[in-house]
């Protein structure tokens, strides 16, 4: 009873807040950035007090940061934040905001409501990397108990972002990055699980809002807060990654794979840096499985573009007090599960797999 009335309370505050000065056509601004919220899951508490961050933190006039928020239990709507305000400009029936089409379309109103010069994007939600959908993990967005593959979601994105930061777990992949190497210059991500807190947006407001945006402060400002917490909150783990890099990324893969044959069937995946708290084992750390493979060759061309593509990088020592971060080169990596011929098939699918040389693997 007690969230319902939170969320009652806060869906007035937007509708109240509506001006007729939102319909008005306006010059393009120098930038807008829509944050996409699909949180019509458990997580729709921490939406809604990540919205009312944004709030606090926003006082830039020269840049447009809209909202798209669908919380459990209430319309789907449109909000522009502004210093001190939120206003609802548009309110959707209800959808599926994990589904690719959808978010295609929301992403459009957006930009037609806000037209600028350039265009930033976050996206919020459930995710497990470049995993699919229905495998009884998330993929990326979770709305009741549907999700988006990410080569869907990258078609789904209607105009060239300047940025993606990815609010959600395990989206800091090589994976989930070269299929968004097209559609963006930059990516902000975590190659691990995310505390459900999620980026403090009100200290990085700042950074991420500004005419010319900080990514390397947004993902400073996102590790020094958590490296602050104390036990199992003390966990984090981000990357900034330049996606003009992951071509040459992909080709140097490419190059040492194809120069040095592998039996990927006797390689001992467990020995590998893992990335995730699953049982199983989906993600871990690229560069790590490139040197234990390849233990014999001369991958210093590999790190060096390695260096290019990942412009920041950080870690705590730990990670839910469930395992320790030794090395961390700011890529995660799938590495085939003998027993799941599901993801390694879906896996063939992507861009990586064949741009990386992958394929010589398995």
């Amino acid at each position: 009873m007690k969230t319902t009335i939170l969320l009652l309370c806060f869906l007035l505050v937007c509708l109240t807040a509506c001006s007729k000065d939102d319909s008005v056509e306006r010059a393009p601004a120098v930038r807008t950035v829509i944050a996409y919220m699909a949180a019509d899951n458990d997580m729709w508490l921490d939406a809604l007090a990540d919205v009312e961050e944004m709030q606090a933190g926003f006082s830039e006039r020269g840049v447009n940061l809209v909202v798209f928020l669908d919380p459990a239990g209430a319309p789907p709507s449109l909000l522009r934040i502004a210093p001190g305000a939120k206003v609802t400009v548009k309110t959707y029936p209800e959808l599926n905001s994990a589904d690719a089409s959808q978010m295609r379309q929301v992403l459009s109103d957006a930009i037609a409501l806000y037209p600028a010069r350039s265009y930033g994007l976050v996206l919020w939600s459930h995710a497990t990397s470049w995993m699919p959908a229905g495998s009884l993990l998330k993929s990326f967005g979770e709305d009741s108990v549907r999700q988006m593959n990410i080569p869907e979601l990258a078609a789904a994105l209607p105009v060239h972002f300047d940025f993606i930061l990815f609010d959600a777990c395990l989206m800091g992949s090589v994976e989930v990055a070269c299929e968004l190497k097209d559609k963006t210059d930059f990516i902000v991500a975590s190659p691990t699980e995310a505390i459900s807190d999620g980026f403090p947006y009100d200290r990085i407001a700042l950074y991420l809002l500004a005419p010319e945006p900080d990514l390397r402060q947004v993902a400073e400002r996102y590790f020094d807060f958590y490296a602050q917490q104390a036990g199992a909150s003390r966990s984090a783990s981000v990357t900034l990654i330049d996606a003009k890099a992951l071509d040459e990324l992909a080709a140097e893969t490419r190059r040492l794979l194809s120069a040095h044959p592998v039996d990927l069937s006797a390689f001992d995946r467990s020995q590998v840096q893992r990335l995730d708290v699953f049982g199983e084992q989906y993600t871990f750390d690229f560069l790590d499985f490139m040197d234990k493979l390849l233990p014999e060759a001369d991958r210093s061309a590999l790190a060096e573009q390695l260096d290019r593509a990942v412009l920041y990088k950080a870690h705590t020592a730990e990670f839910l007090e469930r395992y320790e971060i030794t090395t961390f080169c700011g890529l995660s990596s799938y590495i085939p599960h003998p027993q799941r011929s599901d993801l390694n098939d879906y896996y063939k699918k992507l861009k990586w797999y064949a741009e990386s040389g992958m394929s010589r693997l398995f």
